[in-house]
């Protein structure tokens, strides 16, 4: 049984550094910047990479938590510093691709971002509540094309957020009639999926989300990928479940990403340190245990060809279904 390692989130904010030995010290500093704050999962993550980042690359690593703006602040913090390479941003699509590609007032786009490359993988898991009537995705969906059935109630942490883009997807890829429920944080979506007055969510399949499947708080119904999940094995597959959802594939990611000009030299020097973080045993044990995979590193055409891949799926799905704030 993996224990669930994360919280949600606390309130504040937080620096800390990690040094390598000083036998091999650099003078140059480099920081990672968390767009949220210090005791969530993004700054789990940070946390566990940066003491081997710091000795891959020979430097301080310091650790912003810079929150606010869904995690626009911290983002905007990167492209403030100059492209050398020597401030990071640990982001995922939600920040730098979903954010600025429904809510135009935002002043970056997720051209302005280069990815070094993914540090974990995550699955999106499809959770009910526990008094959800269906037992299976399948009976779910034409439970709710009954002409007596109500429209099904699914939660997420804000408008445009992967988990909104997630859902309704579903909706319209299997022409169910479904509302959308935005909530500010993953905490209240949960306690009212626990509650009852939402009927489903997809959530990360990590930290505290995995210990409420195991004790039956929440319905696990299938997760968005090809494959079961290894540390989760018993939840299926949506597309096992019902072959309508045979190409329902929304795998997550966080990863390290620079300023989009950053010279190739130094994105595949970070590359090379990353690398070695994500073979470092320790690294390993911390992501795995927080629920996630450890992603593959990428080296400089791979991670430009998926980041670009990535921008175009997300945004063709915001352009498609007119999600927007405003």
């Amino acid at each position: 049984m993996i224990k669930p390692l994360l919280a949600f989130g606390i309130a504040g904010s937080a620096l800390f550094s990690f040094t390598q030995p000083a036998v091999a010290q650099s003078s140059t500093q480099t920081s990672i910047v968390v767009p949220y704050p210090a005791g969530g999962g993004s700054d789990f993550i940070a946390r566990t990479v940066a003491p081997a980042l710091a000795e891959a690359l020979g430097q301080n690593i310091i650790v912003e938590n810079l929150s606010g703006a869904g995690g626009a602040v911290g983002s905007n913090r990167l492209l403030q510093r100059p492209a050398d390479g020597h401030t990071l941003l640990l982001g995922s699509p939600n920040e730098v691709i979903l954010a600025p590609a429904v809510n135009k007032a935002l002043s970056y786009k997720a051209e302005d971002f280069r990815l070094v490359g993914p540090v974990t993988t995550t699955s999106q898991v499809l959770v009910g509540r526990s008094s959800l009537e269906a037992a299976t995705i399948t009976e779910l969906l034409d439970n709710a094309k009954a002409s007596s059935a109500k429209p099904i109630s699914y939660g997420s942490v804000g408008i445009g957020s992967l988990y909104h883009v997630t859902g309704t997807v579903l909706a319209s890829e299997t022409g169910t009639d479904m509302f959308h429920v935005p909530y500010r944080g993953a905490a209240p979506l949960v306690q009212d999926l626990m509650g009852g007055q939402v009927d489903i969510s997809f959530l990360p399949l990590a930290g505290n989300v995995l210990g409420l499947i195991m004790d039956g708080k929440l319905k696990p119904l299938g997760v968005a990928q090809a494959e079961r999940n290894p540390l989760a094995p018993s939840i299926p597959t949506l597309a096992e479940v019902d072959p309508r959802l045979k190409n329902f594939l929304y795998p997550t990611w966080a990863g390290l990403l620079v300023k989009a000009d950053t010279p190739d030299a130094e994105v595949a020097r970070l590359q090379a340190a990353l690398a070695k973080v994500l073979a470092d045993p320790k690294v390993k044990a911390g992501i795995e245990g927080s629920g996630s995979g450890v992603a593959k590193p990428l080296n400089v055409e791979q991670a430009d060809a998926f980041y670009a891949q990535e921008t175009a799926l997300f945004r063709k799905i915001v352009s498609d279904n007119k999600i927007s704030v405003e």
